[in-house]
């Protein structure tokens, strides 16, 4: 896939997903992006998974390696990913995840402001120390706030 295919799948999936999440489709796409390598990853090729979501209980899976940040030091361990049907089902999955999941409280108080709710959602969602600066570079450096316009 090629990054103006990805962008262009991303930002569909994003906009449908946020009519119904109301989260910022922006930062949708940037996270997609930044956590697929712009849908690159072999995560996302094989398993349709662009936002590193372990899989759980019985959901379908795929077996990777990874590299997790625990207690300051980088460490390379096997996860057991989650495997969605399509771009969409997994766009889907991760406005789930953070509009349920009881850590994403506080992000999802910052809807409406997308750069609170990156800080906020990288509190949990990784445990790379960088990843609220590495999101929103990519959302400000590729003007996906341009997506999020309607919701200020």
């Amino acid at each position: 896939m090629k990054k103006q295919e990805f962008l262009s799948a991303a930002i569909a999936a994003a906009r449908q997903t946020s009519a119904q999440s109301n989260l910022p489709a922006g930062v949708t796409v940037a996270q997609a992006a930044l956590e697929s390598a712009w849908g690159e990853s072999r995560l996302a090729q094989k398993a349709n998974n662009y936002f590193g979501i372990k899989a759980r209980g019985d959901q379908l899976f795929i077996a990777m390696p990874t590299t997790e940040c625990e207690t300051g030091e980088m460490k390379k361990l096997a996860a057991r990913f989650a495997r969605y049907r399509s771009m969409a089902e997994c766009f889907a999955a991760r406005d789930a995840i953070i509009l349920t999941a009881p850590c994403y409280v506080e992000a999802r108080g910052h809807a409406r402001e997308p750069l609170a709710f990156i800080h906020s959602l990288a509190k949990h969602w990784a445990t790379d120390p960088a990843y609220a600066e590495k999101l929103e570079a990519i959302y400000l450096q590729h003007s996906f706030a341009s997506l999020d316009a309607h919701e200020e």
